[in-house]
């Protein structure tokens, strides 16, 4: 497709790329957070990806090689933070196309503490326990872009660690104008067209007047 028809406010560059009617913004070289991410792509009028089936998670496999990407992986639009383990897209559409790596979605799953992620960390000596949230998604792309799901913030409460990754935006393409056929109103003014007259052969004339002025003059004579 086209990036032309992308919407206007989009750097037209390698980063941008078409496919099926949507436009695509590879932010490769920026390292944030999911919320920090979805918020970028919201100021712009697009939302994190959402793939919608394997055509489009291959289309995307593609890009990112084109790219030579050496990244984990790139925030896509799915998240359960509103329905622990109800998976949906950040536009409103239900999941019904995933790509799952084995034993993903949770690492940790209880009917008491839900799914979470359990996090060990080792400070002046001593280990602290964190159980982490993972609501939002992370394609894998070194897992052949298998997903993942993450802590959509930071690790642990000391902020240590974080879980900061590229991501993909995506917008719909804007409508091709299309001419609209230029309507002739006819004009009232009357034109005038000069009329010709003819040129009189004098020569003609001249003869005729002459005949007629003999014949006359036979006549009365």
């Amino acid at each position: 497709d086209n990036i032309e028809n992308c919407p206007p406010n989009l750097s037209r560059n390698i980063n941008l790329k078409a496919y099926n009617g949507h436009c695509y913004e590879f932010v490769v070289h920026r390292h944030i957070e999911w919320k920090a991410a979805e918020s970028d792509c919201a100021s712009k009028g697009g939302t994190l990806v959402v793939v919608n089936n394997m055509e489009e998670q291959l289309f995307l496999m593609s890009a990112l090689g084109s790219f030579s990407f050496h990244g984990q992986g790139v925030w896509i639009g799915l998240t359960d933070q509103l329905q622990e383990g109800k998976f949906s897209w950040v536009s409103g559409e239900p999941a019904t196309f995933t790509y799952w790596a084995a034993g993903q979605p949770g690492v940790i799953t209880s009917p008491h503490i839900g799914k979470k992620r359990l996090i060990l960390d080792t400070i002046t000596g001593l280990t602290n326990i964190h159980l982490i949230d993972e609501d939002c998604v992370l394609l894998k792309y070194t897992d052949s872009g298998h997903w993942h799901d993450y802590p959509c913030l930071k690790l642990d409460p000391l902020g240590l660690v974080h879980e900061n990754f590229p991501y993909v935006c995506e917008y719909r393409q804007t409508a091709t104008t299309v001419g609209t056929p230029q309507t002739v109103t006819p004009s009232t003014t009357q034109t005038t067209i000069p009329t010709t007259t003819p040129e009189t052969d004098v020569m003609a004339s001249t003869a005729s007047a002459e005949v007629a002025g003999s014949v006359g003059e036979l006549v009365v004579g």
